[in-house]
């Protein structure tokens, strides 16, 4: 039987749009496409339509075509003329008609991408929030301004108040009082200091305290906050606001050193050593440093504020670019707790986990208040050794054995096996030995010893965010610290050697910082304990109250060992072949590690230095280099310049 021949379907197809007529003024528009290609970070031409002519101003987003797809950009300006050669594209469309870029934000983005070795659009990602079409409108937070708090700065050279009145642009490094709230004093600043001020802080817990100490001293400004809290709705309506200039303060995390305030007049970096600041993701930019950057462009003052100053803060400190901005000595000695430490390890008072001296400082100061202990690390036991040998307990896949609850079940840290019958590799032993303790066992610990005495868990899973007001136990792990409404009458550190035995070059600068702001909740003159050797030079500097010294010593020895900040330090990572490849025509001119292994067995890693002089060389050198290797098709390397664990 023959076939019956379907029916014909017609095809659909779109007709190619016509283009209109290029605008009468100024019709060629400067790009910042989107590309999603490394090499391609330049500007692009493009034909703006005289029907957008109006809307397709600097600054505005914008979708154009490129290379037979739709990308999104940005105008970052308009020429009646263009040196491009052949046929050139119209603009598509215009996303938003607001322009959301300007131009103080495109120079230091371009600044912090060659600082970085990254594409400018990755640091637009940071700077531009997502716009929303319908957003409900926000107004800035203010309250009723007060008179200046003379009781907050006495302690402070008055010739600096006088240059923040005067307006004058100075740059200084802050180190507050011990057991005072440092956010006061950086109200009565922006009382003192004229002009729009942004101030940075490490998350957004201080955010919400930072603003409400903020209201209740009374600026008299308005105010405006920028963290992760907010929804993205929250995040464009309050880029507006700020955009439209109708605020004076801006109180954010990291990402917002890059929001558009105008007539910038003041920065403060609080806690400019904290880890947060460092962004994770690509190019991977460090807060304090973009913020020293904005400082150099629009002139402004800036203040780097923390209790034990990082080393890049003192390193500009002894450069005389930054000023030391302190009470005398003797008024810090006022202020400080006492800290005790261990002076004779075979002492039996001294020995174990948790000391009789600690357990001694515990009860002395449950008498009087609040107490905190502060754990480094989170969970049951963290990893078991071999009680013959001292070898960690290993599952056959590479992990570390742990416990990971009370029910006391060994299972593997990085596979979450269940393990029964392990036996040692090294000397077939079967008895296990905990190892770096976490705070749910400590908090068992704590316990038992301290019947009828309220314990509260404070981490990063579960943090207490209201101040402590009745006397009780706080366990907390670093960085969820609760604040105690007069203090704490004792502070007791528990495994204070994970800090200093951290494997990396900044365990000292970052121990010294935990130590220091943590012991500065402490009421005057309470009791501080640390399961360090008194002899410790970092335990020294607690107990003169003095981390500039320390400071100083760690950047001499950075400088003889060619690390940063003295150094430039980029980590390079890739397939075995081009970082070998890349380790040979580098170390021509820089230094260059050995190659390293990764947790990519593919992957290897490297780490390239230079001077400080030949720094920037070395990473425009690295930009250049993987331009061409993206030009050429190849696969792209993972680098990371200043990373702040080597």
């Amino acid at each position: 039987m023959a076939q019956v021949p379907k029916a014909l379907t017609l095809v659909r197809q779109r007709a190619p749009k016509i283009p209109g007529k290029p605008a009468t003024n100024s019709p060629i528009a400067r790009v910042l496409v989107d590309t999603g290609v490394f090499h391609l970070d330049q500007e692009f031409d493009f034909l703006v339509p005289e029907e957008l002519s109006e809307i397709a101003t600097p600054g505005v987003s914008i979708r154009v075509p490129f290379n037979g797809r739709k990308c999104d950009g940005f105008i970052v300006g308009r020429a009646n003329s263009s040196a491009h050669v052949g046929r050139m594209q119209y603009i598509d469309k215009v996303n938003h008609e607001t322009p959301l870029l300007t131009s103080t934000v495109l120079n230091l983005s371009r600044a912090v991408a060659r600082k970085y070795a990254g594409n400018i659009m990755d640091i637009l990602r940071f700077a531009i929030p997502v716009a929303i079409n319908s957003t409900k409108e926000v107004f800035p937070t203010s309250s009723d301004e007060k008179p200046i708090n003379k009781d907050l700065i006495q302690h402070y050279p008055p010739s600096y108040f006088d240059s923040l009145q005067k307006g004058e642009a100075s740059h200084v490094v802050w180190t507050p009082l011990p057991s005072t709230e440092p956010f006061e004093l950086m109200a009565e600043i922006c009382k003192i200091r004229k002009g729009n001020i942004l101030i940075l802080v490490p998350d957004a817990k201080s955010v919400e305290r930072c603003l409400k100490v903020f209201l209740s001293s009374g600026i008299g400004k308005n105010i405006i906050t920028w963290s992760s809290e907010l929804t993205k709705s929250q995040r464009y309506s309050n880029f507006l606001q700020i955009l439209n200039g109708n605020v004076q303060i801006v109180i954010g995390v990291r990402g917002a050193v890059f929001l558009p305030l105008q007539y910038l007049s003041l920065i403060i970096v609080w806690d400019e050593g904290n880890e947060n600041y460092s962004e994770i993701r690509t190019p991977g930019w460090h807060a304090r440093e973009v913020a020293i950057e904005r400082t150099r462009q629009e002139g402004c003052a800036l203040i780097l504020g923390s209790f034990s100053p990082s080393l890049l803060s003192t390193k500009y400190t002894l450069a005389g670019w930054l000023k030391p901005l302190h009470p005398l000595l003797d008024v810090f000695r006022e202020f400080s707790p006492k800290f005790n430490g261990i002076s004779e390890l075979s002492s039996p008072d001294q020995r174990g986990r948790i000391s009789t001296k600690a357990w001694k400082t515990i009860q002395k100061g449950l008498q009087s208040g609040p107490v905190l202990i502060q754990v480094p690390l989170r969970g049951y036991i963290r990893s078991l050794i071999c009680q013959k040998c001292a070898n960690h307990a290993r599952c056959p896949c590479g992990g570390k054995l742990i416990i990971a609850s009370a029910q006391k079940n060994i299972v593997c840290g990085l596979c979450g096996v269940f393990q029964s019958d392990w036996q040692c590799d090294y000397c077939a032993g079967k008895i296990f030995r905990h190892s770096n303790i976490g705070d749910e066992r400590t908090l068992e610990e704590i316990g038992k010893a301290f019947p009828g005495i309220t314990i509260r868990s404070s981490n990063q899973g579960s943090m207490i965010l209201e101040e402590i007001t009745q006397p009780c136990i706080v366990l907390a792990t670093p960085g969820s610290e609760p604040r105690a409404k007069h203090g704490y009458a004792a502070i007791v550190f528990l495994d204070s050697r994970i800090f200093l035995e951290r494997a990396t070059v900044n365990a000292e600068e970052q121990a010294r910082l935990n130590w220091f702001s943590v012991s500065a909740l402490a009421a005057k003159n309470a009791e501080v304990f640390l399961d360090v050797v008194a002899t410790d030079p970092n335990f020294q500097a607690l107990l003169r109250w003095d981390p500039w010294h320390s400071a100083s010593r760690d950047l001499l020895e950075r400088s003889d060992l060619h690390l940063p900040p003295q150094f430039k330090a980029v980590s390079v990572i890739g397939p075995h072949a081009d970082i070998h490849n890349m380790a040979l025509e580098f170390s021509k001119n820089y230094q260059v590690s050995s190659l390293q292994s990764t947790d990519d067995v593919y992957l290897s890693k490297i780490i390239l230095r230079a001077s400080d002089e030949n720094g920037q060389g070395l990473v425009d050198h690295l930009l250049n280099y993987c331009r061409i290797r993206s030009a050429h098709g190849m696969s792209a390397l993972k680098v990371r310049v200043d990373p702040i664990e080597l």
